[in-house]
């Protein structure tokens, strides 16, 4: 589906909600002061960037599908978060475009993903690839440094790291909000993803591809009331991937912070149910996304914002304007 200029995206739907609807936490979801000019009629505030391609997606579409459009051959990964959602249909894409070696991580199980990623290898024609499961928790280092040495005997270092664990906190505005719920977002989302980058970097610094694929959030661009956990976390996440790049660019590191799109994973489901039908966007366009982006490097486009909503050929026919415009980054306007 191709959703020609169209706003969507978690955040916008919950303005859109709080429109339609004002008996639905019209107090928790209604939109700042600064931002109640975009309305439905007018669409989502320019900063926010739904609309910087002139095409919008929100399902895979061929320039983009890893049986198509992407080679991995010879490639090593690691997908931190693997087990559901965005993160299944990132390995599953990676082995359709025949990555060599895959690693899988996660708090749950593991093992009938590890058969559905050698399956897919082999029905897009590829050598199955080597699979590494690893039970781990992303707020615990010696868990995090376990995996990365694992990965480090098996695969002898790595190509491209996906960051992909993430949480939501219960919706409430700050005084109503559970002290330990709302840290638990910012330890997941903030000190998991510093933890597997900390841990991981050594083996992306031995050569290849050396990729860091951080999911973030259009909602780091706004300051919706009711997510003050979730959005800074995803503010942070959009600085400490300028962070790889500012220590670890002169190596070779290419870092991106990535919107997957409004996707009803496990972590969308904590909004109200009120708001589920708007979560529109397919896994398979976050996963697709990632593999094409990550199959070769990009210097030109590291340690910026992404949306998988965009239109990846249009995007990369405005490299120049992209980079002499310095855009797709945050930083303060005078």
């Amino acid at each position: 589906m191709v959703r020609a200029r169209r706003c969507l995206g978690w955040a916008l739907s919950f303005a859109r909600l709080s429109i339609l609807n004002t008996q639905w936490m019209p107090v928790a979801l209604s939109l700042p002061s600064w931002e109640r000019g975009a309305s439905l009629e007018h669409g989502a505030p320019e900063y926010l960037g739904y609309e910087f391609t002139n095409t919008i997606h929100s399902d895979t579409y061929d320039a983009i599908n890893p049986l198509k459009s992407s080679n991995h051959v010879g490639h090593r990964v690691f997908i931190i978060g693997a087990s559901k959602g965005i993160g299944k249909r990132t390995a599953i894409a990676f082995a359709e475009s025949g990555a060599s070696s895959i690693g899988l991580g996660a708090r749950s199980a593991l093992d009938d993903l590890a058969a559905e990623v050698v399956s897919a290898a082999k029905k897009a024609g590829h050598k199955p690839p080597q699979v590494l499961t690893v039970k781990l928790d992303v707020l615990d280092h010696s868990s995090i440094d376990g995996a990365a040495k694992q990965a480090e005997q098996e695969f002898g270092g790595l190509d491209i790291l996906v960051n992909n664990a993430g949480r939501l906190e219960k919706t409430a505005l700050i005084v109503d909000s559970d002290p330990e719920d709302w840290w638990y977002t910012m330890e997941v989302n903030i000190r998991g993803v510093y933890l597997s980058t900390r841990a991981f970097l050594p083996l992306l610094l031995k050569g290849g591809m050396k990729t860091i694929l951080n999911l973030g959030s259009v909602g780091a661009h706004t300051a919706r009331p009711g997510f003050s956990s979730y959005i800074t976390t995803k503010f942070a996440v959009l600085k400490f991937t300028e962070f790889c790049m500012s220590e670890y660019g002169d190596q070779g590191i290419l870092a991106y912070a990535f919107h997957p799109g409004s996707v009803m994973t496990e972590l969308a489901a904590r909004v109200p149910k009120e708001a589920h039908h708007l979560f529109m966007d397919t896994p398979e366009l976050a996963g697709d996304t990632i593999v094409w982006l990550t199959q070769e490097r990009r210097e030109w486009l590291a340690g910026r914002y992404l949306s998988c909503t965009w239109d990846m050929p249009e995007l990369m026919s405005r490299k120049d304007e992209i980079v002499q415009g310095d855009k797709l980054r945050v930083r303060m306007v005078l």
